[in-house]
């Protein structure tokens, strides 16, 4: 175990993604304690714990890294995809963009008609937000939103 303890440190020092150190941290931990002690300090299953163990214990520091995931290869260039994600971040950034309008700006660039739902997972991976309020729900007032969960709670209780 002294020997991991060395080489975990060392590369903790080497590395700088915080995703990395968070697992070689949880790594550290795990050889020194239990690992559901380890896993209520990081906040996670000891499951988790284990699995990050055992991966670095056999592939070292690569192991930590997120393996790519099989699927169906996208059916946009990676270039084209990344030429649309620049054009989305910056055009009209007050407003932002709505799944329709990214999935016609899709269609119109690379010539792929995607369904509603994976663009939403393309724009999602880009990094866009979930789930956007409609304009009127938006900039409303903290007692109209308190308002409206009292009318729903007591429409609720009227149904039981």
């Amino acid at each position: 175990m002294k020997s991991i303890m060395a080489k975990i440190k060392a590369d903790l020092k080497r590395v700088k993604d915080h995703v990395i150190r968070e697992r070689l941290l949880m790594v550290q931990e795990a050889c020194k304690y239990n690992l559901r002690v380890s896993a209520n300090t990081f906040g996670c299953t000891h499951g988790k714990v284990a699995y990050w163990k055992n991966r670095y214990i056999k592939y070292g520091i690569k192991g930590m890294y997120t393996k790519e995931r099989s699927g169906r290869p996208s059916k946009m260039k990676p270039e084209i995809a990344l030429e649309i994600r620049r054009k989305v971040r910056k055009h009209n950034a007050k407003m932002g963009w709505t799944t329709k309008h990214i999935r016609e700006e899709i269609h119109k660039e690379a010539g792929i008609r995607y369904s509603r739902r994976q663009v939403i997972r393309i724009a999602q991976r880009w990094g866009g937000s979930r789930i956007k309020p409609r304009p009127i729900y938006a900039h409303s007032k903290q007692n109209d939103r308190d308002d409206f969960i009292k009318k729903q709670k007591f429409l609720s209780k009227a149904a039981a």
